[in-house]
């Protein structure tokens, strides 16, 4: 499928919402002329292209910092995936999808031959496509432009952009040299593993931050580098399901830029969906043609007035509740670590249930054993192929007073599927799932009894495993994420004790059918 499409109109996407935006409203022309008649002055041709001309490859560029993770951590990234394959040990790290050709197509009633007479922001003798800069002193002529009081924020966000960069350069290269001291069997000790995954997160870490820089930066003036990365890091949310405010607004002002790649229209919409922007989400998908979606924004499309619904219900019950009252519980993965609060109001007795088995160390070690893309994520199969359980089995409470619903990081408990979207009552025992995105009909079958409230990147960052796909010969599979350890952070008061069903009736009935094993001897 082509990375490029055609759209049907489409409105703009961002409509300044913030204060910022409105004092810079009267200084956009200069942003907004260039970006439609020349796509080299936002985005050097050399990243995006001209109108009606393919791009190269993004994977390929190695001059700015994400491009730097993606393209010299490609080399880290397939390195470590043969050393884990081998040693089982070594985590992997991300890496941009190859396949990123598109072409930059103008707006609805623009001519693709449009040009004029526009600064550019290369920097002279600067534009080949591993050395592109932003020009400096345009830069500078260009703040001076600005509202006074708004060009002391854009000079120390331009600055924080640059200084971000060279931490991010400086923490790639210490990564990379971890690497290839475990890959040449200079320090392979667990000590060298450890100090691989907090590099690795340190680099994650500084690659959101220069995100979060690129993003203030390009509001205020026309960056090149600034707006080439957003570019990349959205392709990299996209491939990475994460699905947040923050991918939402860089795909919108993009695509309001006039830019059509494929993975923007797609992230962006999703986002919307994710953070309950449901307007612009039917914009998005609206202006695209069945053939740009796939199975995932089918489904969006298709349930958008009962994900707004639901969405709305989940904020209310989020607003009515004190979260200092909530207990929570931190996991720590090989992908980096997340917390979790609990709803012991809505489902007090999956809550006791599962706070019961993090006491008991139930979950340490335990592997991802599915993470499927656009989908979900879950853990807590101790068999690893579906069947897995804790020996208990709990009494459903997805129909109970306020029961809530499963949105993007939310938690569901779980149970034995019987096909055809049914689920055999009362089955859930210690498998919960966390979605990338919402779905509609958790709510009427499963128990929703919690949400990710820090760290949903790290979810949405861990190793896709498939336990259907069929192995071919001499292919080299690494090792699902695990879980290293799940630590309660503030326990529940005054919870009831966990109800059971009659185990030896559902385990007669699951077994069975083929669905389940007994954990018991």
């Amino acid at each position: 499928m082509s990375n490029s499409i055609t759209l049907r109109r489409l409105p703009r996407l961002i409509r300044r919402p913030t204060s910022r935006d409105r004092l810079l409203a009267n200084h956009r022309g200069l942003v907004r002329v260039a970006c439609r008649t020349d796509c080299s002055v936002l985005i050097p041709v050399q990243i995006l292209g001209t109108h009606g001309h393919p791009m190269p490859r993004i994977s390929g560029l190695v001059f700015y910092a994400a491009l730097a993770f993606v393209g010299c951590l490609a080399v880290v990234s397939a390195s470590a995936g043969r050393v884990a394959a081998q040693d089982g040990n070594l985590p992997e790290t991300p890496q941009l999808s190859d396949d990123s050709e598109a072409a930059a197509l103008p707006e609805a009633g623009e001519s693709p031959s449009s040009s004029g007479q526009v600064p550019s922001l290369l920097a002279p003798e600067r534009d080949s496509l591993k050395d592109f800069r932003d020009d400096p002193e345009l830069l500078k002529e260009l703040i001076l432009k600005l509202p006074e009081e708004a060009q002391g924020e854009a000079q120390s966000t331009l600055t924080r952009f640059r200084d971000t960069n060279d931490k991010l350069r400086l923490a790639m290269g210490e990564l990379r040299e971890i690497q290839i001291r475990y890959r040449n069997d200079l320090d392979r000790s667990p000590a060298a593993i450890i100090a691989y995954r907090e590099k690795r997160e340190e680099v994650w870490g500084l690659m959101q931050d220069e995100f979060d820089a690129a993003l203030d930066l390009i509001r205020f003036l026309p960056s090149s580098e600034a707006a080439s990365y957003l570019v990349t890091m959205v392709q990299v949310h996209f491939d990475t399901d994460i699905y947040d405010q923050g991918t939402f607004e860089a795909a919108a002002r993009l695509i309001d830029l006039g830019q059509n790649y494929r993975f923007l229209y797609l992230a962006g919409a999703r986002s919307a969906v994710a953070t309950g922007k449901f307007k612009s989400a039917r914009q998005v998908y609206d202006a695209l043609k069945d053939d740009d979606l796939e199975d995932a924004d089918r489904q969006l499309q298709f349930h958008m007035d009962i994900l707004e619904e639901q969405f709305t219900e989940e904020q209310a019950a989020i607003a009515a509740t004190d979260p200092a009252t909530l207990p929570q519980v931190r996991f720590e993965t090989t992908m980096g670590s997340f917390l979790v609060e609990l709803f012991p109001e809505t489902a007090p007795s999956t809550v006791a249930h599962f706070l019961k088995l993090v006491r008991s160390g139930f979950y340490e070690g335990m592997d991802w054993s599915v993470v499927t893309p656009n989908v979900l994520a879950l853990t807590g199969d101790t068999s690893n192929d579906g069947r897995g359980n804790s020996g208990e089995f709990l009494v459903d409470e997805h129909e109970s007073e306020g029961n809530r619903n499963a949105l993007r990081g939310s938690l569901i408990m779980a149970k034995i599927p019987l096909g055809k979207g049914e689920f055999i009552p009362n089955s859930a025992s210690s498998q919960f799932a966390i979605p990338y995105l919402p779905i509609t009909s958790v709510s009427t079958n499963q128990t929703v009894f919690g949400r990710v409230i820090e760290g949903m990147d790290v979810v949405s960052r861990l190793r896709r495993v498939d336990p259907t796909k069929e192995k071919k010969k001499n292919e080299v599979q690494l090792p699902p994420d695990s879980i290293i350890s799940a630590e309660i952070v503030r326990d529940a008061e005054d919870l009831p004790d966990p109800q059971y069903v009659d185990l030896q009736k559902e385990m007669e009935k699951a077994v069975k059918a083929g669905l389940l094993q007994s954990t018991k001897p």
